[in-house]
């Protein structure tokens, strides 16, 4: 299924829609060249979401196990951190799907930049609440850690 754009909002009818959607989000910045889909040891692809733009850290929590994940690197700079937690703009609802979108360096050697998004799994609104520059080396590991 396409991704609709009709509306004030973007909305994806399945979780691999942030895939295109972060895609076109870092068209005019450092554009995604790799793409993670969140997934629980459990299986489950939705989480409540807790995120800082500003402070660059972002944490996932499975809404069927409970088990928290930080997402990429943020563990080393959540403490510091002045996060929130994530709410749909349309429905309200707190549960989401979680992906990374990875922008590498001109060497493909490390990750430039970083893009969470997130598709809402009551009513598909797709947004990105965080990203960050990662400005670090070696870095390609964080491919695995979204």
């Amino acid at each position: 299924m396409a991704i609709d754009k009709s509306g004030k909002w973007w909305v994806g009818s399945i979780p691999d829609d942030l895939q295109e959607y972060l895609e076109a989000f870092s068209e005019d910045g450092y554009k995604v060249d790799h793409f993670r889909l969140a997934r629980c040891v459990c299986g489950s692809v939705e989480f409540q979401l807790e995120f800082s733009d500003s402070d660059g850290v972002a944490r996932r929590i499975c809404a069927q196990c409970g088990k928290e994940h930080f997402v990429c690197d943020s563990a080393e700079f959540w403490d510091e951190a002045d996060t929130a937690r994530w709410q749909c703009v349309e429905c309200g609802s707190t549960t989401a799907n979680v992906g990374v979108g990875f922008s590498l360096y001109e060497d493909q050697e490390d990750i430039h930049w970083l893009y969470v998004g997130e598709r809402c799994a009551r009513c598909g609104v797709l947004g990105c609440c965080a990203s960050w520059k990662v400005g670090y080396g070696p870095s390609l590991q964080l491919m695995d850690h979204a």
